[in-house]
């Protein structure tokens, strides 16, 4: 008798889980509702944010109308932040999270990540016709960065006998660089493409970059034909550089050449 009530409690337990937990959509389920929920940032610029009329622009919206195009569904913009892009998913509030995401193995417990489609970097930048185009021709020119960040720390190490000038922040490094007291600036691409939309008379170019940190598209777990249809997607787009082209247009310096995958 028992053992016939903790099966029935069982059961029921199982019943009730499989109501609290939606099935996740898969690649069919999207295409036959014509319409794709993609989950994006409204205040992570340059990837998701609002303009001056408060419609969401940015990289990650980009993609996401890309996928949204490719698919030949509907695209549905959902509202995520750091901290709930990944229960969105998980939940099935939504179908995709493109949302600045680093792959991670502890978030991979929760969902899915795709081949990476673009990435924030760090490097050495600075003015057109500076006649630097390596750091092995810095020669005495001074370089602007942040005390502590990880762009001093890879520039130290590349460059040990640089003339480094240290700064508090990035804002006051750049303020050092614009002001004209240093002649280079080792930074983070946004940030060097930040400059540069504010001055576009006086780009910021990348003279070499250090290190890349790539952002995945989050697909949820128990979709494979989905997670294989964005990977093919990520695949085709970065081969034909559109990519690459949007990478630069939002973060100022294209995709590598041999840009990693999953």
């Amino acid at each position: 008798m028992f053992k016939q009530i903790t099966g029935l409690a069982f059961a029921v337990a199982t019943a009730l889980a499989g109501f609290m937990t939606p099935a996740q959509a898969e690649l069919k389920d999207i295409l036959d509702a014509g319409k794709i929920r993609i989950g994006v940032t409204a205040d992570v610029q340059p990837f998701g944010f609002l303009d001056e009329n408060n419609e969401k622009i940015g990289l990650d919206v980009d993609v996401a109308g890309m996928i949204a195009e490719a698919m030949g569904v509907d695209l549905e913009l959902v509202t995520v932040t750091s901290a709930n892009r990944i229960s969105y998913l998980a939940t099935n509030r939504i179908d995709l999270t493109i949302a600045a995401m680093g792959a991670t193995p502890e978030r991979a417990l929760q969902i899915n990540f795709s081949s990476p489609y673009s990435a924030l970097s760090i490097g050495l930048f600075g003015p057109e016709g500076s006649g630097v185009d390596s750091l092995a021709e810095v020669g005495d020119k001074s370089i602007a960065v942040a005390r502590g960040t990880t762009q001093d720390i890879e520039l130290t190490a590349r460059a040990p006998d640089a003339n480094i000038s240290r700064y508090d922040d990035d804002a006051t490094a750049a303020s050092a660089y614009l002001s004209g007291q240093d002649d280079l600036f080792a930074t983070a691409n946004i940030i060097a493409s930040s400059l540069t939309q504010r001055d576009p008379d006086n780009p910021l170019k990348p003279i070499e970059m250090f290190r890349y940190s790539p952002a995945h598209v989050g697909v949820p777990k128990g979709s494979p034909e989905l997670l294989q249809w964005v990977n093919t997607f990520v695949f085709y787009n970065i081969n034909n550089g559109v990519l690459s082209d949007l990478t630069e247009k939002w973060l100022g310096t294209p995709l590598p050449e041999n840009f990693p995958s999953l």
